[in-house]
């Protein structure tokens, strides 16, 4: 939550931090974090210690937050702050302490990514990776980062595709202390249960449709002033329907991406269908995908301003999505994000389960470098989380394309109480997810809602964007060279003859995917 710059120099007893204009100062020391409607800011010392605090805003909240520099005893500098660092609520904190240590911790949450780099003895950070593009130099990739990327295959960890520059993960604590040096301490793995027997004749809907309800609320959220995702798929959906039976859930837009052919044929309908049921003044807007293909002229990788590795795909049609949220006075925005991991099976209870997410097949187009390094992809990877870590992936892609654009990301369906509720639900409850399924069922909706003949995905779109847009870019990284080819982790045999598939139109399965190999050359490459 917070863009950062702290050098050693500034931390000493004679100097203090300050609140001026939208930031804390010290000296030329600077702290500046994400404020928003749905965050707050404040600070306290002991006289000895500081602490910076951001945090999103909880329903719960009685009084205002002021961001003025407090003063309080010892005893309760620890307590307040041990009750923030003891809390799943969602926030940053940045902890000086004289001698020079700086200490960066983050909560269960971490809707804003926060990104960290030392260089010459100055602390860097930011929660935008692009905002850090001067310390992103392609002589000191981390190649095993960069593998996790191109083979599919991306984990949760610190680290990002340069070595200097690290990923504050979740409940993480980075420690920066005198000679410039960087570190990060993770904590003790988040602990998870395993599902449970259901009493003959319990039902589980009415527990998960409240604690849904409690996560929906937990922001102090305007309807007039929020949108939710609205695809028309499970996660969504489900998320769309407690929104609008919360107290302030009149008046919610509606977006989403509309998909080709017949499934976005399908989807048109089972929107409307949806919509109508809502009602309550919910508005809807929709952007067609076809018109925003990545790598197309009028593309977000088409030009040369650079990219972050972490850009989603379809940035391009969520973008201009986004643009119109904020034209609107949105200010929040809610998401599906976390349903597949709530509803995940594993491939030990059942065949094809969340083991399957993962291709089995390695892509043609790895160099030498990054097969070699396939076998230690689950290496230096987070201790378990208390969000599933694809779920907090999930969110560090997305949230700097909301923050950009002055909206507040909101991720009910990765609420700690729901994911731990989740957990207990038996295999069956969760397979193909039913209890999601049934959920939206019971709202008398037609059956197609919930229950759609079509599979709706971006695959056609995304293989579309590849023979038309993504064979001259591929065309391009080959006779102009890449730092993937210097690094010996992109075979260009392999990524041609993949090019060559995709002109042709005898595609194989998995060759769109080489959009990821264009994702992380936009990452390095000005073009």
């Amino acid at each position: 939550m917070f863009r950062l710059r702290i050098t050693h120099d500034d931390i000493t007893p004679e100097r203090a931090w300050e609140w001026a204009a939208d930031q804390w100062r010290c000296g030329s020391s600077w702290a500046k974090p994400y404020r928003h409607e749905l965050t707050e800011q404040t600070a306290m010392t002991d006289g000895i210690r500081t602490v910076l605090v951001s945090r999103a805003k909880q329903t719960t909240d009685t009084s205002a937050a002021r961001p003025e520099v407090v003063t309080v005893s010892p005893g309760m500098y620890r307590r307040r702050l041990d009750e923030i660092h003891g809390s799943h609520d969602d926030w940053t904190t940045i902890e000086t302490t004289p001698g020079g240590t700086v200490r960066v911790r983050t909560g269960t949450a971490c809707t804003a990514p926060q990104y960290l780099v030392a260089a010459n003895g100055v602390l860097h950070g930011a929660w935008d990776l692009l905002d850090l593009r001067d310390y992103q130099n392609s002589d000191r990739l981390d190649q095993l980062a960069v593998t996790r990327h191109l083979a599919l295959r991306t984990r949760y960890s610190a680290a990002t595709f340069w070595q200097d520059i690290r990923l504050l993960t979740e409940r993480a604590t980075a420690r920066f202390v005198e000679g410039g040096l960087l570190g990060i301490r993770f904590p003790e793995p988040a602990e998870h249960t395993r599902a449970r027997l259901l009493r003959e004749g319990a039902d589980p809907l009415p527990l998960f449709r409240d604690l849904l309800d409690l996560a929906v609320t937990k922001a102090p959220w305007e309807g007039s002033r929020t949108a939710v995702q609205l695809s028309g798929g499970m996660d969504s959906t489900v998320v769309a329907l407690a929104m609008q039976t919360a107290r302030q859930g009149a008046g919610v837009t509606a977006g989403t991406v509309i998909l080709d052919g017949e499934r976005g044929t399908q989807q048109t309908e089972r929107r409307r269908l949806i919509l109508e049921y809502l009602a309550g003044g919910w508005s809807g807007i929709t952007v067609d995908a076809l018109a925003h293909l990545p790598y197309g002229p009028a593309s977000r990788f088409s030009r040369s301003a650079g990219t972050s590795p972490t850009t989603d795909i379809y940035t391009d049609a969520l973008g201009a999505l986004s643009d119109r949220f904020a034209e609107n006075d949105v200010k929040a925005v809610f998401t599906g994000i976390g349903g597949d991991e709530l509803m995940a099976t594993t491939s030990a209870e059942d065949e094809g389960g969340w083991g399957g997410f993962e291709p089995t097949e390695v892509p043609s187009w790895l160099g030498p470098v990054a097969v070699a390094a396939i076998e230690d992809i689950d290496t230096a990877i987070t201790p378990a989380s208390v969000v599933p870590e694809t779920a907090l992936m999930a969110k560090a892609v997305c949230g700097p394309e909301f923050l950009r654009r002055g909206l507040w990301p909101v991720h009910p369906l990765t609420d700690p109480a729901l994911v731990r509720y989740c957990e207990w639900l038996p295999l069956e409850w969760r397979r193909n997810k039913a209890v999601l399924r049934e959920s939206i069922d019971r709202t008398g909706l037609p059956r197609q809602v919930a229950h759609p003949p079509v599979t709706e995905n971006f695959q056609h779109i995304i293989t579309a964007a590849m023979r038309i847009h993504g064979v001259p870019r591929i065309r391009r990284i080959l006779t102009d060279g890449s730092p993937l080819f210097e690094a010996g982790l992109l075979d260009a045999d392999a990524l041609s003859s993949t090019a060559d598939r995709l002109e042709t139109g005898a595609v194989r399965a998995g060759d769109h995917e080489v959009v990821f190999v264009l994702l992380a050359d936009s990452a390095l490459v000005r073009r």
